[in-house]
């Protein structure tokens, strides 16, 4: 009898032992986004995603997890079994081959017909990727929390064009040519920007000083570990918001560069060096104007050894919970391999209305072409840092795929670009940072401030729904107020209320739990005109009632904007 509970007792402990080992080394699923319920499921599980591609999450899950899924009906696959503690790379599939040689080099998982999954057992996967490839860190942690219904289920019309602002008319008519020549040739002096060299740290010194002979403000660099024990540093400065400082628009492109002879010789000129001096020539532009909004200017680092500079700054906005309005990513923008050249505006469901923005933006104040592509799986530059924490961001570059020949190598000079059309995508980028930015404008009144939200739900026997009570600052130079509400965040506004209002404040409802709402407030003046709007204040669904996104299988939506 004693033998036998001997052995009852080591089959529990080696039980316990086994579950123990399973929840310690969980696996990574793919979960497609075509099944109607399963950002619901997700969000109710409380599963952790780390990562949004086009047509499915990756995520990362124990036993009880999966047993949860399978209860509710949701239908996965796995890509690796035992994930615990090991550094998984997104890698670019462009080609037949790529497959077999990830998996003659390390562990690889198809994902989708463009994405592979890359790891080693041991040491880092990045290490031994073959070299040429297009890739990025899967995130390490959860952006669950910060997943929303997309802002669209399908491609918007064609933009054609926005009423131009004369404001923003102005600083867009500021840049120059000859500056952005001048800003690439001094970060081609460098001779290598790359992450290891000395190139690197001195190039992210002469952008400091550049940021500081504009005195903008909270100048400072963000150091942060990088690869291989370096410490690079972005570079960070802003034109701060006069009348909603904490909402911030942020203009970005990476300043370190790479070739095969990067520890010497890697001029970077297209790759980022055309980035960074857009980012620059923008500052100068808006620097001298007010905005309502904080517009920043941030030169990231160490984004060719796997997005660690931007991947540093989005993770830490997110863990102080700063209010990004957009971010506008500029890498390549200076390269034309066809005449007329457009710029290929990259987006994620959510953001498209950036795109759509900037691409009406460009053609109004530039006259250039845009072809804007909704691709949440492309996610190799700077942008993707940002999605990974649930912001909304664009990549503007020349063309995807790059067409560049002389992209990562040590000719890319500043002889190979088209400084004309250079000059019009950074006329796009300034007109959009501002337009997003809102210019201070001479008579209409003063942006309303601090709007605030409070939420009541309240149910019956046949319904449940809300309401909400929205209430702002008192503008003195307004006679009154307009309240505005969507349920696509920055689009789509619908005014509430038939006469201006009198007082600072109003109440919406009854209205249904299962939508999202975004609101915004104007003032009017005496003679009828009407501020900029204010900060948009989101109202979210209930996680039980998550419409979500189905995309075709597989398949990438792309949006022509008028081509000539």
């Amino acid at each position: 009898m004693r033998g036998v509970r001997a052995i009852v007792v080591a089959v529990l402990v080696l039980g316990l032992f086994a579950a123990s080992s399973f929840a310690e080394k969980p696996s990574l699923l793919k979960v497609p986004k075509a099944q109607t319920n399963a950002l619901i499921v997700l969000k109710r599980c409380g599963v952790e995603v780390l990562q949004e591609l086009q047509t499915c999450y990756i995520i990362r899950a124990g036993r009880t997890d999966i047993s949860d899924l399978r209860a509710n009906g949701i239908v996965f696959s796995p890509l690796a079994r035992n994930a615990g503690g090991k550094a998984f790379l997104l890698v670019r599939a462009r080609t037949d081959g790529t497959l077999a040689a990830l998996r003659a080099a390390g562990r690889a998982a198809p994902v989708e017909p463009e994405t592979i999954l890359f790891w080693t057992d041991a040491g880092d996967p990045a290490d031994r990727l073959p070299e040429g490839l297009l890739w990025k860190p899967l995130p390490n942690r959860s952006l669950l929390a910060r997943l929303s219904p997309a802002s669209s289920t399908a491609p918007a019309a064609a933009v054609t064009g926005i009423s131009a602002d004369s404001d923003v008319a102005l600083i867009v008519s500021d840049v120059s040519t000859d500056n952005l020549r001048t800003l690439v040739s001094a970060l081609e002096s460098f001779q290598t920007r790359n992450t290891y060299t000395t190139g690197c740290s001195g190039a992210g010194q002469y952008i400091y000083d550049y940021f500081a002979g504009l005195g903008l403000d909270g100048l400072r660099f963000q150091p942060f570990s990088g690869p291989h024990g370096t410490t690079p540093r972005n570079v960070i400065a802003d034109k701060t918001g006069a009348t909603c400082p904490a909402d911030i628009v942020i203009v970005c492109g990476h300043y370190d560069s790479t070739s095969p002879m990067s520890s010497t010789l890697a001029p970077g000129a297209d790759d980022n060096g055309s980035g960074t001096a857009a980012v620059l020539e923008t500052a100068r532009v808006l620097a001298s104007h007010a905005f309502d909004f904080t517009i920043r200017f941030v030169a990231f680092a160490a984004e060719e050894q796997g997005l660690f500079g931007s991947a540093y700054y989005a993770a830490q906005a997110a863990d102080d919970n700063e209010r990004i309005v957009g971010v506008i990513n500029l890498d390549m923008i200076a390269y034309a391999d066809a005449l007329p050249e457009d710029v290929t505006l990259i987006v994620n469901s959510a953001s498209s209305w950036l795109a759509d923005l900037m691409a009406a933006a460009a053609m109004s104040y530039v006259g250039l072409t845009s072809e804007t592509i909704v691709n949440a799986s492309f996610t190799y530059s700077d942008h993707a840092s940002f999605w990974d924490q649930g912001y909304l961001a664009l990549l503007a570059i020349e063309d995807e795929p790059i067409a560049n020949p002389y992209y990562h190598t040590i000719q890319d000079t500043s002889p190979t670009l088209d400084f004309d059309f250079f000059t019009s995508v950074t006329k796009a980028a300034a007109a959009v940072a501002a337009e997003l930015g809102q210019p201070e404008r001479t008579g209409p009144p003063a942006t309303p401030s601090g709007l605030t939200t409070t939420v009541e739900t309240y149910s019956s026997l046949f319904k449940t729904a809300k309401k909400v009570t929205l209430t702002w600052m008192e503008q003195g130079d307004a006679v009154g107020y307009n309240v505005y509400r969507t349920t696509l965040s920055h689009e789509g506004y619908e005014k509430l209320n038939a006469a201006p209002l009198a007082a600072a404040s109003y109440t919406d409802g009854p209205m249904s739990v299962g939508l999202t709402y975004y609101y915004v407030v104007t003032a009017v003046g005496a003679t009828g005109l009407e501020s900029n709007n204010s900060s948009e204040a989101g109202i979210a669904a209930s996680a039980a009632a998550f419409a979500i996104k189905s995309w075709p299988a597989e398949t990438a939506i792309v949006r022509r904007e008028g081509r000539r």
